[in-house]
């Protein structure tokens, strides 16, 4: 994946769904991972479930009012013997359930079912849980298969942190570098995104970028550069006209975003206007967690959770 430049023409088949392929199969001997769902009586998710119990590529602890998981499976065509079903009817507590399985090892994928997000992070977020390290940020990933692009995006953060300072966009590039890796990214070209490239106290998300890219010099495992505009960040053509060079100009394959605004925008703008598939998780926690959109397709909803056991610990 370290290709760079545009290319024309509409991909048939989504890119994202090959390399998640490609890297669960790399893994097929680590053992099947266990994904812990809070209220799992939501259509969509055991959709979802179908699919992956199907092709072996998880198994699942299905948290809820049990006699309507049971039968939401049976419609969507899961086999309810093929997952643990534990019967909870409090959304908060079966939060906090399925954040102790993975506490415990008992999963090593957390994925939300029928709650509210502010409850399902902030079970995440329980200290006496240990999920989230000391000093760590929970940030959210998505990646992007965009048409005209020879290169998959990794964007961040479009749901977590609203307004990070320079140190939380460093740890967020961590969490992003930590994506890359499960993904098979070999020295990941991180851009650090900002409306124009000239530093200035004016423009705060510039003297961000330029503080954190300064703080990773010589670190070997990844290319950063930045504040780039998004056009430099991407665009070849764009970087030369500008007289940007590295390599990260034109080629950036990680786009760290300056805040929540500008980064949900574009993953929206991303899905709405170019029709890009993607999938989405939040790192920085032990254990990978699949956070979606309620507005993401099926499709995206299943990469999401391809996208999470990929990046799941072996078990």
């Amino acid at each position: 994946m370290n290709e760079a430049g545009p290319v024309g023409g509409r991909m048939a088949t989504s890119r994202i769904a090959a390399l998640l392929a490609g890297r669960l199969g790399s893994r097929a001997s680590g053992g099947t991972p266990t994904v812990a769902i809070p209220m799992a009586n939501n259509p969509e998710v055991l959709g979802c479930i179908r699919v992956a119990v199907e092709t072996g590529l998880a198994r699942f602890t299905l948290i809820g009012p049990r006699d309507e998981v049971s039968r939401l499976a049976h419609d969507h065509g899961v086999d309810p013997d093929a997952a643990t079903l534990v019967h909870e009817t409090d959304p908060v507590r079966a939060c906090a359930r399925a954040a102790t399985m993975a506490a415990n090892g008992e999963a090593q994928v957390l994925m939300k079912g029928l709650v509210q997000t502010a409850d399902f992070v902030r079970s995440i977020l329980n200290r006496s849980l240990g999920l989230a390290p000391p000093g760590g940020l929970l940030s959210h990933v998505a990646l992007c298969d965009v048409d005209g692009f020879d290169r998959l995006f990794l964007v961040t953060d479009a749901a977590i942190t609203t307004y990070p300072n320079a140190t939380q966009k460093r740890t967020i590039v961590l969490n992003a570098l930590a994506c890359s890796t499960a993904l098979g990214m070999e020295r990941p070209r991180i851009a650090m995104v900002a409306p124009v490239e000239k530093v200035s106290d004016k423009v705060v998300s510039t003297r961000e970028a330029a503080e954190v890219v300064a703080g990773f010099v010589g670190d070997s495992r990844f290319d950063i550069d930045g504040p780039f505009g998004l056009d430099v960040a991407i665009s070849v053509d764009a970087a030369a006209t500008k007289g940007v060079s590295g390599p990260v100009a034109g080629a950036a394959n990680v786009l760290v975003m300056p805040n929540i605004d500008a980064a949900n925008v574009l993953y929206k703008a991303l899905t709405g206007f170019a029709h890009a598939r993607t999938a989405g998780i939040v790192a920085g926690a032990v254990v990978p967690v699949v956070l979606t959109s309620r507005s993401d397709s099926e499709d995206s909803k299943l990469n999401s959770l391809r996208f999470a056991l990929a990046a799941a610990p072996a078990t």
